[in-house]
């Protein structure tokens, strides 16, 4: 799967730049992160082990959204021994302590990012290539707050995932219509 540097639309206000995920984890991010994972370990009574650290710091280290497989490949690559199992159930863990969030891009597998921020999870997803490109709009946070308070409604998070063809595929499936015409 191809992935491009995520898209922001939004207004440079303060307010809009509290909604923004960084494309990159900002230097020094992971070990605030990892921090932040050892105390909600401790506050839930469970073990901090090494195993734990090395699957949130791998995550957390990364600027791409990654799958369990590629989170183990990559402990694999620096010589650490972590089951499958134990990669799956860490990486739900840190979405259940609220410091990742997971994604179905509808791949038949999840994928997990690291939370900096309240972003929401908005996505256009190219069905020929796969690529993913977040994005914000602060019109769709004002909408979802007038529909969220004119029905009495509290959202504790949104996932709009936009399906179609990226300027590329696009490009290059117009071209082969045309010649095909």
């Amino acid at each position: 799967m191809r992935t491009d540097p995520p898209v922001t639309f939004s207004t440079s206000t303060p307010e809009a730049m509290t909604n923004l995920v960084t494309p990159r984890p900002p230097l020094g991010c992971a070990a605030v992160m990892l921090g932040l994972f050892r105390a909600a370990l401790q506050e839930q009574h469970l073990p901090v082990t090494q195993q734990r650290e090395a699957i949130a710091r791998a995550l957390f280290e990364s600027a791409q959204r990654l799958s369990a497989d590629e989170v183990r490949a990559r402990l694999q690559d620096a010589g650490e021994r972590v089951g499958k199992a134990t990669v799956y159930r860490t990486l739900r863990l840190l979405v259940r302590v609220g410091l990742a969030t997971e994604h179905d891009f509808d791949e038949g597998f999840k994928r997990y990012e690291t939370k900096i921020g309240q972003a929401q999870n908005d996505h256009l997803i190219c069905t020929a290539c796969g690529v993913v490109a977040p994005f914000q709009r602060d019109e769709l946070n004002r909408l979802q707050a007038e529909v969220a308070r004119t029905l009495g409604f509290h959202i504790l998070r949104r996932q709009l995932k936009l399906y179609g063809l990226c300027e590329r595929c696009d490009a290059e499936s117009g071209q082969a219509i045309r010649q095909v015409s």
